[in-house]
């Protein structure tokens, strides 16, 4: 997650921070709402150049053979994307589009999946959802909003902590007892091994942290970055 606007270079962050996490390791399918940037930024995080590949010579020339494109994005991956009309400030139409992949790819990842079974932005919006009822420097229309942004990162942060060590989600219980229905109530921290109880608001809050001594420097991309990487992808 990444605290900010939304805007391009703050798109760059969110999917290098998820890179960066997952270790490249390729998603089967990438849904998003119809923002443009995300498209190039998926090409950038996913996408190589052959110069960037340090081919052998024998790969080069089967490279060469084979007439592959300068640019490789690889073909695991399809992004789709979801697109909303609106009338009025009001939602009359919901389609969506498969941009980078196939149809074929998509409906396969999606006969596979527990969760999902069309193309949706659900999951991510439940969780906006989510923040704006924990977090009232979010909530639309009201006095409570954020006027800082140094105050509402520390805010989201905290929600996402209590979110995950401090609420006890109903889907994530237990039946412990059949008759009468008795649970054991967990936390999602609790439910992946990360805690053995729901902690309270103030355990959070006064637990000790210690940065690193080095911390990590990493350098931020900007969407101008982004565009001048891939500059002739577009228009080849």
């Amino acid at each position: 997650m990444v605290v900010g606007r939304r805007n391009a270079d703050t798109v760059v962050q969110v999917f290098t921070d998820f890179y960066d996490r997952t270790n490249g390791t390729l998603p089967e399918l990438i849904t998003t709402d119809g923002y443009s940037v995300y498209e190039t930024v998926i090409l950038d995080t996913y996408g190589v150049w052959c110069a960037e590949l340090e081919l052998t010579p024998q790969e080069q020339a089967e490279f060469d053979r084979k007439g592959m494109s300068e640019f490789y994005f690889p073909v695991e991956i399809t992004y789709a994307k979801v697109v909303k009309e609106k009338e009025a400030g009001r939602v009359v139409e919901v389609s969506s589009e498969v941009v980078l992949g196939s149809e074929e790819q998509a409906e396969e990842t999606l006969a596979e999946s527990e969760q999902s079974e069309t193309i949706n932005t659900s999951f991510v919006e439940r969780w906006f959802g989510t923040q704006r009822q924990f977090n009232g420097r979010k909530k639309r229309k009201a006095y409570t909003f954020s006027k800082e942004l140094s105050f509402h990162e520390a805010c989201t942060w905290l929600v996402v902590t209590w979110y995950n060590f401090g609420w006890c989600v109903r889907t994530l219980r237990q039946k412990v007892q059949e008759d009468p229905p008795r649970y054991h109530y967990r936390t999602p921290a609790m439910a992946a091994g990360l805690a053995d109880h729901a902690w309270t608001m103030r355990e959070l809050l006064c637990y000790p942290l210690y940065p690193p001594k080095e911390a990590p420097q990493s350098k931020v991309r900007t969407y101008k970055e982004v565009l001048e990487r891939l500059e002739g992808v577009f228009s080849a």
